[in-house]
């Protein structure tokens, strides 16, 4: 067969790759001056300081950081920060389910984030944050073999946190709770407008995905998230931009629907009426058909599901069961 009938096909990888590369070159950019209501955060009525930060050798020998707040209770509890921070913001909800004897609290750094791993922002390989939280389960269950782990997290951590609970590891966890958990972006719990937090590069992923598919991951390290912190909130302990690998490990699998019906039998989310980020009613026709508990909270926005008392009342007699 003459060459020149071989020539379109092989140009076919070619263009494909010439494509996908062009795509990665869009970085993202965040244009929106809207955002989430960080004022929250940094109320006077949040005096609770967070406990000092710990740290322990991962078995790639990278340092993982995480501040303990000890209770004699044998319900251990993993509780996993949002996007672009860390756990110091649930600082007075692991003080309260720890000083009222509910739960032993470990709140971990994710890796890429303060304290934790060799990259801020990054991480080696996608599913390194499952492992990371397996070695926290490990360190637990090396003191304490006859407890029971719980596992939550707040927007993003909520969503680790049931990557986690329903995966792999699962075996190892007893309950989950969920603090508005962010689902992912094909979720009906994506609300219409915008909170103007994240902001990506979909050009970049769908360069990357295009790589992905085809065995290329060289280029996985690039970032294709940024996140809207206002300067007056930063103090440069954020992590305003993460890599491909770590906005797709720091979520839920595409089959968000799989994650949430495989969590434990014991499992409850919270979601303030008010979020920002969320929309709140969608949650509970999704979880009451996948057969999960919900709460919807009134008047609550994204941050007020962490810092109020009444939720933290509420998951503690939650918790307070088991």
């Amino acid at each position: 067969m003459h060459w020149k009938f071989w020539l379109p096909i092989l140009a076919i990888p070619v263009i494909y790759l010439a494509v996908a590369l062009s795509l990665t070159l869009i970085r993202p950019e965040v244009g929106s001056a809207g955002s989430l209501n960080f004022e929250r955060l940094i109320s006077s009525d949040n005096t609770v300081e967070p406990t000092p930060l710990q740290t322990f050798e991962t078995r790639d020998g990278q340092a993982l950081s995480f501040a303990h707040y000890p209770s004699d209770s044998n319900l251990k509890v993993i509780l996993l920060h949002g996007s672009g921070y860390h756990g110091a913001y649930l600082a007075p909800l692991a003080d309260y389910l720890a000083s009222t004897g509910i739960g032993d609290v470990y709140v971990p750094n994710v890796r890429g984030h303060l304290g934790s791993g060799n990259r801020r922002g990054d991480i080696d390989y996608i599913g390194q944050l499952e492992d990371d939280i397996d070695e926290v389960a490990a360190l637990i269950l090396q003191e304490n073999p006859d407890a029971r782990i719980c596992i939550g997290g707040h927007s993003s951590g909520g969503a680790l946190a049931m990557r986690y609970a329903s995966g792999e590891y699962g075996s190892l966890i007893y309950c989950f709770f969920g603090l508005a958990p962010f689902l992912g972006p094909d979720a009906p719990t994506i609300p219409e407008t915008d909170s103007g937090w994240a902001h990506i590069s979909l050009p970049r992923i769908i360069g990357l995905s295009m790589l992905n598919t085809v065995g290329i991951h060289a280029l996985d390290g690039l970032e294709t998230i940024r996140f809207n912190l206002p300067e007056p909130y930063r103090d440069g302990t954020e992590t305003l931009g993460y890599s491909w690998r770590l906005m797709t490990n720091f979520a839920l699998n595409r089959d968000f629907e799989k994650d949430v019906a495989g969590l434990p039998g014991e499992s409850i989310v919270f979601v303030g009426s008010d979020d920002e980020a969320l929309n709140a009613e969608a949650f509970v026709p999704l979880f009451s058909r996948l057969d999960k508990q919900v709460q919807v909270i009134d008047g609550l926005d994204h941050f007020g599901i962490v810092l109020d008392e009444g939720v933290m009342q509420r998951l503690g007699d939650w918790l307070a069961q088991h």
